[in-house]
């Protein structure tokens, strides 16, 4: 079984910083002001053929969090007990620390922040009562290959991990999971639906935006296979003021959805589709992934109002090249069909066609609308060809070198994905001419 690596410990002793430092790269936003991370960020990692999740868990305000510190607890198997340096030991510190003796669990004490003058030594935390302690430094990177050791020492060797613990990530053997990133304007409903295909409280819901800052990942069976879901953080349009750390949940989510192998696209149907819902819309088409549309709170609206939704909408032409599925994020409507779906057309974003099947159905599509008339400096296409997949990429070879207007490219596009069945996926259309004729002509 898959070990959890849990770093626990108050807000700002640099928890998130480490995690960065330790996966060598910027997987969790890092502010200087307290909670900032408001849910558990999870990544699989693997060093040296140790395969294990690492997680950085929100941090512990106060004794009021008890509850959330026992789930974190029974949630890990090993743990980076993280504190501040500079700060030194505080009561709160004891007191964290206490309920992680309880547990009889592998923890190591990381004191953060040492390349500080002001920083304490770590005999000033003896009273911790830990064992095992190491000086490190997230932001300088001081001391994490010793910190790397241990951890593959402790794993190599078995630990102490519980078995049948309830696990933040849920694992198996086998080929990569499927990514399936949910995106969307903040309040669309993301974090419910997360919760809901995950059967767990994943994300943290609310009302007020930007809830979800970091991306949330979660990993599950499906009878189709592995499922790895990412609840992204709420992207508004550009133009509305938005604070350091939402542009840094922004970057974030962008970056999640470039990687997605599948993308939902959530749209809050009691509200109407909105110029944003476009934006991003045209985004995942720019950047070719494979994309079902989910219209939620559709409990919400009235047979009129759904037929006026479908039908009526100004933004129908845009909606019509894309899966829609009607979902209720909170009572379950249809949410049991979003994952055989995100299958579905990830399996048709990595279909190939047969070249003479191919030119069949592009003999018909000229046919129907030949390209445009240029003149003495006419172009006949000669073929077509797929060069790759995901997305599907579709050569066209003419007799010369040819400005082919806009139009008929949109043409060719929406007339291949519509015979060829891609619907849910952006397509690329490219041209080449011979240029040697096409210099010829010009001489």
């Amino acid at each position: 079984m898959e070990r959890q690596i849990v770093l626990v410990g108050r807000p700002n002793v640099g928890k998130s910083s480490l995690l960065n430092a330790l996966l060598g790269y910027r997987r969790a936003i890092v502010w200087d002001e307290p909670g900032t991370t408001l849910d558990n960020v999870t990544e699989k990692v693997t060093w040296e053929n140790e395969n294990f999740s690492l997680t950085d868990s929100q941090g512990i305000f106060s004794e009021a969090d008890e509850a959330l510190l026992d789930k974190q607890i029974e949630g890990g198997d090993i743990f980076l007990f993280v504190v501040d340096a500079i700060a030194g030991p505080t009561p709160f510190d004891k007191w964290i620390a206490s309920r992680l003796k309880m547990a009889r669990k592998r923890v190591l004490l990381c004191l953060n922040k040492v390349e500080a003058k002001e920083a304490h030594p770590e005999t000033d935390f003896s009273e911790l009562g830990f064992e095992e302690v190491i000086s490190v430094s997230a932001a300088h990177r001081f001391n994490l290959p010793a910190l790397k050791a241990w951890l593959l020492s402790v794993l190599s060797s078995g630990g102490e991990a519980a078995e049948g613990l309830e696990r933040v990530t849920a694992v198996t053997e086998g080929e990569a999971p499927l990514t399936v990133a949910i995106i969307g304007r903040p309040n669309t409903g993301k974090s419910t639906l997360m919760n809901r295909l995950c059967g767990a409280q994943v994300s943290r819901v609310s009302p007020q935006p930007l809830t979800t800052r970091d991306s949330v990942a979660f990993e599950l069976d499906t009878p189709q296979g592995r499922v790895r879901l990412i609840d992204t953080a709420g992207i508004r349009r550009p133009r509305s003021t938005k604070s350091s750390i939402e542009v840094f949940s922004i970057q974030a989510s962008t970056r999640m959805m470039r990687d997605a192998d599948v993308v939902l696209l959530m749209i809050g149907s009691h509200e109407g589709v909105t110029d944003q819902d476009i934006r991003l819309l045209n985004l995942v088409v720019r950047e070719g992934r494979p994309t079902a549309i989910l219209l939620n709170f559709w409990d919400h609206l009235g047979s009129r109002e759904r037929k006026s939704f479908l039908d009526g909408t100004e933004f129908k032409n845009y909606l019509e090249n894309f899966h829609l599925l009607p979902i209720s994020g909170i009572r379950g409507f249809n949410t049991e069909q979003i994952l055989p779906l995100a299958h579905r057309i990830y399996r048709q974003a990595q279909k190939r066609v047969k070249t003479s099947r191919l030119n069949e159905i592009v003999d018909r599509i000229i046919g129907g609308n030949p390209p445009p008339n240029a003149g003495r400096h006419n172009f006949n296409i000669l073929y077509a060809s797929q060069v790759r997949v995901d997305p599907p990429t579709f050569v066209f070879f003419m007799n010369r070198e040819a400005n082919i207007p806009d139009s008929y490219r949109t043409y060719l596009s929406k007339q291949l994905r519509l015979k060829l069945g891609f619907k849910s996926q952006a397509i690329r259309v490219l041209f080449r001419g011979d240029k040697g004729r096409g210099q010829r002509d010009r001489a």
